[in-house]
């Protein structure tokens, strides 16, 4: 069982959750423990119809209970169907689904699964010759890295539901990596090590605080004395909480952080930078982060884990699951609605057309897309202001072990255009050794005047100046940007100062027949399991009012 609450509560009975803020119902096993209520999912087994379908979903996630009265009419197909190879070929299409669903990451694959569940025809299409958008194992990097969507959560309640639907096996990852690997800090051009920074003259933190490394600034400074601790999810959109909607930079300093600690939390920020995104974006952020701290595990009672053979194996199961099969390298250029019926137009020529779409574009890539009728209002403005956080990766095969000709720890963390240059854990020891340069955020926006080659020349050569042993030692392998690719609009969408006041409320309107998901909708949830969230929500708009 996934113990998961669904943080929307507004009270509770007879093992009912009735969450006020969706007029939607969801049902628990209730368990009272020192006063306070544990709500606890239950495990409802998936049924054809739709009525029962819906109820599974409280045990696949936080699936709804609707009333008959509300469930739609159509019947279900026949299942177990194979699932045939992925379509490839770049050639014009001319077709008619019940619905169509733009984009083949996790929220669109989501939604085409439950809506083919009952029973419609749904078409997946996608722009990429690929699939899972920002979940995209490196196979061709050593140890076949994870550019983006690494970690599954314990409280990932529908992406573990699926994972294991789909027969996929995890695994927990080496702890030795990410934020917990040990660092070199190179601050102001010295070289710092994690044991001399408590005493160092460069760190701005006094007191206890002054033990906290660089790394851990952002996220421990960010959610301390958080306005959302210990609230709801959904928290974060009620008004009471729009005075945080606010440049981060400002609301640190009125909670007493001075500008060099500031400056340091700048490094590893996604935003355009601390004074470009709202505080809420980070106390959202981290709300999420820490919610189910010590609630919810895994059996073996670790709280992460990966996709043995690359996280990518998901979206693919996902795909081959469908009856009708993806299609590939249709770059969606414009919707139009007339008459009840939709059409998708691609760039390469092909027409789809269906009574419902179910659109994961990234909404700043909406901005290239043509729709009739026109979209308007706050969904245009917010199709035209949102950005989505920056990010470049340069991956390298490292050729010698260069930090054993200096003597100094092989990763480092710097206040300057570099950033980050980590080592990779090695996966198996007879992986070669590999690193990459990780640098987001301002400083990342250099590198859109640079092609992929000019990229590398910058970054080795920055790292030849503050590092000279790693000089001839890189061998290039890959860049990788979710910024750089026209269909992945950067790594997650942030909020700016003043727009989770303005949008926030408005991300899940649908445009006539055309129900928009992806993270940028969630409510609850953030990352891979945000994605899920939202094409769950997609495709429930659907089913209920069939």
């Amino acid at each position: 069982m996934v113990n998961q609450p669904c943080g929307l509560c507004a009270g509770h009975k007879n093992g009912l959750c009735r969450c006020a803020k969706e007029g939607t119902t969801r049902r628990f096993n209730c368990v009272s423990k020192r006063g306070n209520t544990r709500l606890i999912r239950k495990n409802i087994a998936m049924k054809t119809n739709r009525r029962k379908f819906i109820q599974g979903l409280a045990g696949a996630s936080a699936g709804l209970i609707i009333p008959a009265s509300c469930t739609p009419k159509a019947e279900s197909k026949t299942a177990n169907v194979e699932a045939p190879a992925i379509h490839s070929k770049n050639k014009p299409v001319k077709a008619s689904h019940d619905i169509v669903v733009v984009g083949a990451g996790l929220s669109g694959l989501h939604a085409a699964m439950l809506l083919e569940e009952q029973g419609f025809d749904v078409q997946v299409i996608e722009g990429r010759n690929r699939l899972g958008g920002r979940v995209y194992t490196l196979n061709d990097v050593p140890g076949k890295p994870e550019a983006a969507g690494e970690f599954i959560g314990a409280n990932y309640a529908r992406m573990r539901n699926t994972v294991e639907k789909l027969g996929l096996e995890m695994y927990t990852p080496d702890a030795g990596g990410g934020a917990n690997r040990p660092w070199l800090y190179n601050i102001k051009g010295e070289y710092i090590t994690a044991k001399n920074w408590e005493s160092h003259k460069f760190n701005p933190l006094e007191g206890d605080d002054r033990t906290l490394l660089p790394h851990r600034y952002l996220s421990t400074i960010s959610h301390r004395d958080n306005p959302l601790q210990g609230k709801p999810l959904n928290a974060w959109l009620e008004p009471e909480y729009h005075q945080y909607d606010i440049p981060h930079d400002q609301y640190l300093r009125s909670k007493g952080v001075n500008e060099e600690t500031i400056k340091l939390m700048n490094v590893i920020i996604h935003a355009g930078g601390m004074h470009n995104t709202s505080a809420m974006n980070e106390l959202r952020r981290y709300h999420v982060m820490h919610f189910s701290d010590g609630k919810t595990t895994f059996p073996d009672g670790t709280g992460w884990k990966m996709i043995k053979g690359g996280n990518s194996l998901l979206p693919q199961a996902m795909a081959e699951s469908m009856k009708n099969e993806v299609h590939l390298g249709k770059t969606v250029i414009g919707f139009k609605e007339e008459d009840g019926v939709v059409q998708v137009s691609c760039a390469d020529g092909s027409e789809y057309t269906a009574k419902q779409v179910v659109c994961s574009i990234p909404i700043t890539v909406l901005k290239n897309v043509t729709f009739e009728p026109v979209v308007q209002g706050v969904t245009k403005d917010a199709i035209n202001e949102m950005d989505y956080g920056l990010s470049v990766q340069a991956h390298f095969l490292i050729t010698e072990p260069f930090w054993e000709q200096d003597g100094m720890d092989a990763n480092m963390w710097t206040d300057g255009p570099l950033e980050r240059f980590a080592v990779r854990t090695k996966k198996d020891p007879s992986d070669p050794d590999a690193g990459l340069a990780f640098i987001n955020g301002p400083e990342s926006l250099k590198f859109r005047l640079m092609n992929d080659d000019q990229v590398f020349t910058y970054v080795e050569n920055k790292l030849a100046e503050i590092r000279p042993s790693t000089k001839g030692k890189l061998k290039r392998i890959m860049i990788q940007s979710c910024e750089r690719d026209i269909h992945g609009a950067g790594d997650w969408v942030y909020w700016q100062p003043g727009q989770v006041k303005k949008y926030a409320n408005h991300m899940r309107k649908n445009h006539g027949n055309i129900h928009f998901c992806g993270e940028h909708t969630a409510i609850m949830e953030r990352g891979m399991e945000g994605a899920f969230e939202s094409g769950e929500r997609a495709a429930l708009d659907i089913i209920l009012n069939a």
